[in-house]
């Protein structure tokens, strides 16, 4: 008999407890349960259960083994569910993290859409920017953006963005254009996020040498719209993401500055746990970001 059936068989033995109740969950003889069970020991060459007339315990190789089985058959009625969800409309939630800046730029309209498309998938949508342990929060997708680190997350590109210093006109009438990243320490700097990370500016030099620079101000703050909106009125100088900027950028009410020194872009990407089988309504979002961010 095939492999797969004969673990199928042991696993359902181990976790009912006893070949009777194994034989009547499987609707087969006691007898044939027993047999498949031996067949696959012999296939092996080592005992899985040890079997009394009373009790069924797992031996050392059975207890690997069962965890074998237990993940295998798992990931055979996922398979079996993946199929069977294609042959029909994509339906269910979605429970995903995404950084405010994303939420408050171009991103949102992107989600609208795609619920609008896809009307019975449902998104439960989390604006943080924290590394969060997508396992323990039952979170199916985080999309990040700068250095990934988490070896245990898969990670698909999506797009990518460069970050900007930015002003308005005002701001710099009044107080100067800034020709070097030096001379922001000489300027009012909105913070945007985090207090103490926030504080180190990232450059690289033409000649390709990064450069960091400790820069102040007296907003600081994790919303975004606070930061982008201090600077639209002229209160200071800011940092971040270029699809943060680039509605404003476009109609002139904030100018990029420093392009010779900005770093290379950044990534967006969508992460999603390693050993977990992706629903197929999660891998039509995937696409979904991908296709439209390409064209952006």
């Amino acid at each position: 008999m095939h492999t797969l059936a004969l673990m199928e068989t042991f696993t359902v033995v181990v976790e009912s407890g006893s070949f009777t109740a194994a034989a009547e969950k499987l609707k087969l003889s006691k007898s044939f349960v027993s047999k498949q069970v031996s067949l696959l020991e012999q296939d092996l060459g080592t005992r899985l259960l040890h079997r009394t007339t009373r009790t069924l315990s797992l031996s050392d190789e059975g207890s690997q083994f069962y965890r074998h089985c237990q993940r295998i058959m798992k990931e055979a009625e996922l398979a079996r569910a993946e199929i069977l969800d294609s042959q029909n409309a994509p339906r269910g939630k979605i429970r995903m993290t995404i950084p405010q800046s994303l939420i408050i730029s171009g991103f949102s309209q992107l989600l609208i859409a795609f619920q609008r498309q896809y009307s019975d998938i449902d998104l439960d949508v989390i604006a943080s920017g924290r590394v969060e342990n997508l396992i323990e929060e039952g979170i199916d997708l985080a999309i990040r953006v700068g250095q990934l680190e988490d070896s245990s997350l898969v990670s698909r590109r999506l797009g990518e963005c460069r970050f900007q210093v930015v002003a308005s006109p005002s701001y710099l009438q009044a107080w100067g254009e800034p020709t070097h990243p030096s001379d922001l320490m000489k300027h009012n700097c909105l913070l945007y996020g985090d207090s103490k990370s926030s504080r180190g500016w990232q450059f690289r030099k033409p000649d390709g040498e990064a450069l960091t620079v400790k820069v102040t101000g007296k907003l600081t703050s994790n919303d975004g719209n606070l930061i982008v909106e201090g600077m639209r009125q002229g209160l200071g100088i800011g940092f971040g993401p270029s699809f943060l900027f680039k509605d404003h950028i476009d109609s002139g009410e904030l100018c990029p500055l420093l392009g010779d020194y900005c770093q290379p872009p950044s990534s967006i990407s969508a992460l999603y746990p390693l050993n977990r089988t992706l629903p197929r309504r999660v891998r039509i979002l995937i696409e979904y970001l991908a296709a439209h961010l390409a064209l952006e």
